[in-house]
């Protein structure tokens, strides 16, 4: 027995071709000829034999899903796989159609669902297909599975290899995260306020709207078989890479999550080893505990060059490792968008505990086709709405940042 989405599907073939004979026929500015109607006919007695079975599948998949849930069971189900097949391009050929079908449609009504109080503009697609691992096809190659978008994005953030906490998919309109819990000693009966000796550092994460763009022909999105996993790679890329932009800037950015950069304690204005290693000593000194921290430099590309060049003293093994790529024997990663906003080529670094950063994506994302504003050009605007934020506990003690002067 075919499953409801396999019906569904062939349902909306059926639709399609109903809509196909129609069209030619207003182009024609006439009635349908005798075939027409004929083919036309039989089509909505097919479309009505489905709709019976899809009632049927429904009910037998929604029976068996309540019933494994009542025993403990497992149900033998092909969702995932389902999922798998979902494509980004296919959603963006609807978007552009303006028309809604299949595992697309389905998929949007399953986001809208989970995040009721998020808005959709275009069509919705919810975490659990952002999650999934995807089943891509190329023009020269039978499908193969690539990384989930969520996995991507995740590559993406430097912030997380550095060490920050990830959370996908948040339902919330709110996130709290508390963390650093710290403890002390009080003497029995002492008759001392038992709440006040014990401290935790707390902050909450809210929906702030990233929005993407593409420029795209009308031609690229609907014939391009080797587009789906340029999408998904770029688009994670860019969403990445514009997050970090505003947490790592010399400057809050309006509508966007407060720089943790910006916030972190100022700790050297040089590039010398000095320099470094009191930056260290800005974190260090504030007691942060070392246990299940995750200490490491983020640099920008002048910092980066600075450390190769200017960290060896003769006689003395340079603070730089490439081959572990660790300065002073902490972790080192590079970004464009370390001190993004301040004085171009000068070096920006910042050192600190990355563990106490927070980073949340709200929710599924939004595609909406923009036809109009380059409708000139011959182009089409790809509109990418994704919710996110992102924070750290304890900044100024945590973290210090290297301005050159």
């Amino acid at each position: 027995m075919k499953k409801s989405l396999e019906l569904k599907e062939t349902r909306s073939g059926l639709v399609e071709s109903l809509e196909a004979i129609k069209n030619i026929a207003d182009t024609e500015s006439r009635n349908l000829n005798e075939s027409e109607t004929t083919k036309v006919d039989s089509t909505l007695s097919e479309i009505d034999a489905l709709d019976v079975q899809i009632t049927r599948a429904e009910r037998m998949e929604n029976e068996m899903r309540v019933s494994a849930a009542v025993s403990g069971a497992t149900v033998s189900t092909s969702i995932d796989k389902d999922k798998r097949s979902y494509s980004f391009q296919d959603a963006m050929r609807q978007a552009v159609n303006g028309k809604m079908e299949g595992l697309v449609k389905e998929m949007d009504t399953e986001a809208r669902n989970e995040t009721p109080h998020q808005t959709y503009r275009g069509i919705a697609i919810p975490h659990s297909i952002l999650n999934q691992r995807a089943a891509v096809t190329t023009a020269a190659s039978s499908p193969t599975e690539v990384q989930s978008f969520t996995d991507q994005l995740e590559a993406n953030l430097v912030l997380a290899s550095a060490g920050a906490n990830f959370y996908t998919g948040v339902a919330d309109q709110k996130f709290p995260v508390v963390s650093d819990i710290t403890s002390s000693w009080v003497a029995e009966d002492s008759g001392a306020d038992v709440a006040a000796t014990g401290a935790t550092t707390s902050i909450t994460l809210s929906p702030k709207k990233l929005i993407s763009v593409v420029d795209l022909s009308k031609e690229a999105m609907t014939q391009n078989a080797g587009l789906e996993a340029a999408i998904r790679r770029n688009m994670a890329a860019n969403i990445a890479s514009t997050w970090e932009n505003a947490l790592l800037n010399t400057a809050d950015v309006a509508g966007a999550p407060t720089s943790i950069f910006l916030d972190a304690a100022a700790g050297a204005t040089g590039v010398t080893a000095a320099d470094f290693i009191a930056l260290e000593a800005a974190v260090l000194g504030n007691d942060i505990p070392l246990e299940g921290s995750r200490m490491a430099y983020l640099f920008n590309k002048d910092a980066y060059s600075s450390i190769r060049t200017l960290l060896q003293t003769t006689g003395v093994a340079a603070l730089w490792n490439p081959d572990t790529k660790e300065l002073n024997n902490y972790f080192g990663f590079f970004s464009t968008n370390v001190g993004s906003g301040g004085v171009a080529n000068k070096a920006q670094a910042l050192f600190g505990d990355f563990s106490k950063v927070h980073l949340a994506q709200f929710g599924g994302l939004d595609l909406l086709y923009d036809p109009y504003t380059k409708s000139r050009q011959g182009l089409g605007t790809l509109i990418a709405t994704t919710l996110v934020d992102g924070d750290a506990t304890q900044n100024a003690l945590a973290f210090a940042n290297l301005i050159e002067a």
